[in-house]
Parts: C-alpha cells; structure tokens; sequence
C-alpha cells in the first residue's frame, strides 16, 4: 500500500471506507493513482465493483494544494474520480 495519509493516534490511514462510501487520502495525485490501482486490482480478485459515483480522492499534504488538478476529477484507467475537500467520517469531518 501507499504509505502516506492522514494520522490518526499512532496510526496511517490512506483509505477511508464506511458502509459503501470509500475516500482515498494520499499527498498528491501519484498517491492516488497507485492507491487507487491497488484497490482495484483486489477488488476485481474478489470479484467486487468499485462505484465510482460513490468513490472520492482526498490530497491532504497542505504544500501540494497548489499543484494539484484544478478540475477536481481524476481519471485512472476507465474510472472518473471527484476530488473532496472535507470528508464526514463516523461523524467527524476530516479535511
């Protein structure tokens, strides 16, 4: 897995997933795509669909904002990816 994302307590989390919502968190769009490609090359093993309306991508290093994609899309194989600015997750919203 790609190493980076956000800290929470002593732990690094780079994929965010509650009930079919999936948030993928990395410092820069290259984080993303690897991420992104790893998790679906595991879903399609188990036979599992990634609905990209319900999959976002999330850059939270602060120095990467101004380089990242102004569109707030990304396309990584034959997916579409929307990029958030804040994530409510169990209640706390992340950003």
């Amino acid at each position: 897995m790609v190493p980076s994302g956000i800290k929470i307590g002593k732990e690094k989390l780079n994929v965010l997933a509650y009930a079919d919502d999936t948030v993928l968190i990395g410092k820069n769009e290259t984080e993303i795509r690897q991420l992104f490609v790893e998790i679906e090359n595991i879903a399609r093993k188990l036979r599992l669909h990634i609905n990209q309306g319900k999959t976002k991508y999330m850059i939270v290093e602060w120095k990467n904002r101004s380089k990242q994609n102004k569109v707030g899309q990304l396309t990584i194989k034959n997916y579409t990816l929307k990029r958030a600015e804040n994530f409510k997750y169990l209640g706390v919203i992340l950003n």
